[in-house]
């Protein structure tokens, strides 16, 4: 997939990242509306995830993209601890086995919160930054934000071609 946003933070960029952020939680709705229980948690083809679990790696990637955002706003060029999405954090909360409501309900919490603090930040605050293990850059806020938003717009748009294709 290219990618759709520069990676220079100008404001037009900014707006795309929070309109891409902002959007998600309905897509996701609009996306799973209709589907069964039993659809929900399907493999959409062989060796592929089912909707349920993409939607516990999205909130598994969101946690760790966030965590690093609010680190970046608080403190000085904090120093993100090397924590895998799916194979650290996703593996000890499970999300995936829960039921699909409630994933799309704590989903839009979260995504809530986050549109609150990344709509209300300055220039120079999109530009904090954090320090990861094992990386030499430095990742500011607006690359985080940027990142999180495209990687769920490629799941977005993965989705709904394995659902036409079931149809």
């Amino acid at each position: 997939m290219k990618k759709q946003i520069s990676t220079a933070q100008t404001d037009s960029n900014i707006k795309e990242v929070i309109r891409l952020l902002r959007e998600t939680p309905e897509k996701l709705s609009t996306l799973s509306k209709g589907l069964s229980d039993k659809q929900l948690h399907e493999s959409l083809g062989l060796g592929e995830r089912t909707f349920t679990e993409t939607l516990a790696h999205l909130i598994n990637t969101e946690a760790i993209t966030s965590q690093a955002i609010y680190l970046a706003l608080m403190l000085d060029k904090p120093l993100l601890a090397n924590i895998h999405a799916e194979n650290n954090l996703g593996m000890l909360l499970r999300f995936d086995l829960l039921p699909f409501s409630e994933l799309m309900a704590y989903f839009k919490l979260r995504r809530t919160v986050l549109m609150r603090v990344l709509e209300s930040l300055t220039e120079k605050e999109w530009s904090r930054v954090i320090r990861e293990e094992k990386k030499q850059r430095k990742e500011s806020v607006y690359w985080r934000a940027r990142g999180q938003a495209l990687h769920e717009l490629e799941h977005l748009q993965d989705l709904e071609h394995k659902l036409d294709k079931k149809s």
